[in-house]
């Protein structure tokens, strides 16, 4: 969002809209924000911006900025960056630097090998749309620690993940060649210099995050396309009669409330779960899921957080435990069918969902190694698991 407002920050000052003064107090401020985020992702699209508005802004028509400002905007940029942890620590706070940035366990590096894994084994049709998540809880011991998560943090590998390859080429194929006839081939604007701008700032965020499943990213960037399409491909509106639009919104509306009001309930069942927790008297039918929800997984989370590991648990039981632990890959979540499994005779299950928590959590693993050795010191179950879980400080 900081990237869209340098955009829109341009945009303004090519159309004589805000002075050079404004301009550059503007840029300046959202500057500092970007540096403040200490995110990376900056430090590819900042320049990328630079140098494409160098490249592009020809129109004679209009207020030019002159690139020496672009180069003193990125050595402000950088130097703010390389010298954050220092500025921050005058004022009580600590930042990571860049040294421990770049030099860190790169959890986006696990997620991809999964991903790469995921869309290899599932060459064809992938292992569904939002299946990253129970996927990652699958496979997640036989690699390297990373993080549990619901996205790939990379566009292209996630819908090849879930999609798989052969409908990921064809979007993303389609997606470029869209691009360049309406982006690259066309007389360079200051309004479509603008929207590429801004998808720019979308497309690399999205090779190493998720913007596009948050409305606020993904609206403005269908309408910038829906923008350049129209500037490119010009055509006349569409008449829709009255008597259409009137019953489609009143049902919109309606699904609406109803949505939130279901949503509530949700909001309701995570509420006396932490009440019960702390001794509070609680109504526990409303952990109990209604007879129509549009969120049947979170009153299946109720369920699963009543289930207590214990030995001899049914075999239906087990298995729903199994069904959803991969759905919600938490750390507690993970031990619960880890000792589920230790109780019930198979330890070697066991030991793998130990080495999948230990994966997928390398940060809270620690507390359950120490829980694991206090149970095998009083049950033999729990210590022929614990002697091949990963060490303490496993990486």
């Amino acid at each position: 969002m900081l990237c869209f407002a340098l955009a829109s920050t341009w945009f303004l000052y090519r159309k004589i809209k805000i002075t050079k003064t404004v301009a550059i107090v503007a840029a300046v401020t959202l500057i500092v924000g970007l540096v403040f985020t200490q995110s990376r992702i900056g430090w590819i699209i900042l320049p990328m911006f630079c140098f494409y508005i160098w490249k592009t802004q020809t129109d004679v028509n209009e207020r030019r900025a002159p690139a020496a400002f672009f180069m003193l905007l990125l050595m402000a940029y950088f130097l703010m960056v390389f010298g954050l942890s220092h500025i921050i620590g005058h004022f009580g706070f600590s930042g990571g630097s860049v040294a421990e940035h770049v030099g860190g366990r790169s959890e986006r590096m696990g997620l991809w090998a999964q991903a790469w894994s995921m869309a290899a084994h599932h060459l064809w049709f992938g292992v569904g749309w939002g299946g990253f998540g129970p996927a990652q809880v699958h496979i997640a011991a036989d690699f390297p620690s990373s993080t549990y998560a619901e996205h790939a943090h990379n566009i292209v590998l996630n819908f090849a993940a879930e999609l798989g390859w052969p409908l990921t080429v064809l979007i993303f194929t389609g997606l470029g060649c869209w691009f360049y006839r309406a982006c690259m081939q066309p007389v360079k604007t200051s309004t479509r210099q603008f929207a590429i701008l801004c998808l720019i700032a979308v497309f690399v965020h999205s090779l190493v995050e998720f913007p596009l499943w948050y409305g606020y990213v993904l609206f403005p960037t269908v309408i910038f396309m829906g923008m350049l399409h129209q500037m490119r491909w010009s055509g006349g509106g569409v008449m829709i009669r009255k008597a259409l639009i009137i019953p489609v919104v009143v049902f919109g509306l309606f699904l609406t409330g109803a949505i939130t009001w279901d949503y509530q309930r949700v909001v309701t069942g995570f509420n006396v779960l932490r009440w019960e927790q702390s001794g509070t008297k609680v109504d526990v039918r409303l952990l109990e899921q209604p007879e129509f929800t549009f969120f049947p997984q979170f009153f299946a989370y109720f369920k699963l957080m009543k289930i207590e590991p214990a030995e001899g648990m049914s075999k239906e039981t087990i298995a729903y435990v199994e069904h959803w632990t991969p759905r919600f890959g938490f750390v507690h979540i993970l031990n619960k069918m880890a000792e589920i499994y230790v109780l019930n005779g198979a330890p070697e299950k066991a030991e793998r969902m130990m080495q999948t928590l230990q994966r997928l959590h390398p940060d809270l693993y620690p507390d359950y190694f120490d829980y694991w050795k206090a149970k095998g010191n009083i049950d033999a179950r729990y210590h022929a698991v614990f002697v091949n879980m990963p060490r303490r400080d496993a990486p």
